[in-house]
């Protein structure tokens, strides 16, 4: 069987993993793919991309909590930060902002002037629905509110600006609400989402299209057929399955905690009021010794 044969019939690793979507986008020599994929979620034009973070500390690889984000300067004047997100999305907007923030105070020093800090752009692409809107793409922007009746003054704008600035956005992607368009491709980045999605048969379709797309799967074939690429995603996906785990028997044992704490104190006032030990524990659940101990 012919080397290319092989690759064909090897097993696809996930791009929706974090760890193989940085191996291909933040990839030095890749920057044609990661400019093909930013061109499709920003529409515009992209003539210079520089990858800041191209390296995956070795440590990174099991680290639980280590974020394998993607960080890239566009047109001189744009710093981006891309990252796939596939564990918990808890409080996803307010750690967007935070990652936003971080991006501003890493671009410009406290020397300089406020003028030279760079628009800054934070891309977010999940493999869960949390965003409560009617869109599989969703971009956010710091908006003013609708001016109140008894603030108005009447400064002779027919109309007035909505935005505080537009040097700050979030873009938010969501698969699963892709997948349930079920659509034809309709455009680049539905392309691109059928490729990180891992639908291998709009996949072979996509790449026959588009060049940066047919290189970034063959990419990811060759990867898929590495032994040691895929230990080393095999390890990244152990560590965040454990971490997964251990949220949620914490969370388990808080609300197991919580609820025990609640029938201590119905079993406290029961016993006040002098109610029989045997109901109390009838109705708590509480052992003898735990009710005698309030």
């Amino acid at each position: 069987m012919s080397n290319l044969n092989k690759l064909k019939e090897v097993d696809m690793l996930p791009l929706s993993n974090d760890y193989v979507f940085k191996r291909i986008f933040g990839k030095c020599g890749n920057e044609r793919i990661l400019k093909s994929l930013l061109e499709a979620i920003l529409k515009i034009s992209i003539q210079k991309i520089e990858v800041k973070n191209p390296e995956i500390p070795k440590e990174a690889i099991d680290e639980k909590l280590s974020i394998l984000d993607i960080k890239a300067e566009i047109n001189e004047n744009t710093i981006i930060d891309v990252e796939l997100q596939v564990g918990n999305t808890t409080a996803l907007e307010r750690r967007l902002v935070v990652y936003n923030a971080k991006l501003i105070a890493g671009e410009i020093k406290v020397s300089e002037k406020y003028q030279k800090a760079k628009d800054t752009i934070v891309i977010c692409i999940i493999n869960d629905n949390v965003v409560k809107r009617n869109a599989y793409l969703s971009l956010a922007m710091l908006k003013y509110e609708k001016t109140e009746e008894i603030r108005y003054v009447n400064m002779g704008y027919g109309k007035e600006e909505e935005y505080l600035t537009d040097m700050v956005k979030y873009y938010i992607i969501e698969l699963p609400k892709f997948k349930k368009k079920k659509l034809k491709v309709a455009d680049l980045l539905e392309k691109w989402l059928y490729v990180i999605g891992g639908d291998r048969k709009m996949m072979e379709e996509c790449k026959k299209e588009n060049e940066e797309i047919k290189e970034a799967v063959e990419q990811l074939t060759q990867m898929s057929a590495d032994e040691y690429e895929r230990e080393l995603y095999e390890i990244r996906e152990r560590s965040r399955l454990t971490y997964n785990t251990e949220m949620y028997e914490a969370r388990r044992k808080g609300i197991e905690e919580g609820k025990k704490q609640d029938r201590k104190e119905i079993a406290k006032k029961m016993k006040e009021k002098g109610t029989d030990i045997a109901y109390i524990i009838e109705i708590t659940g509480l052992t003898e010794e735990e009710i005698k101990e309030l």
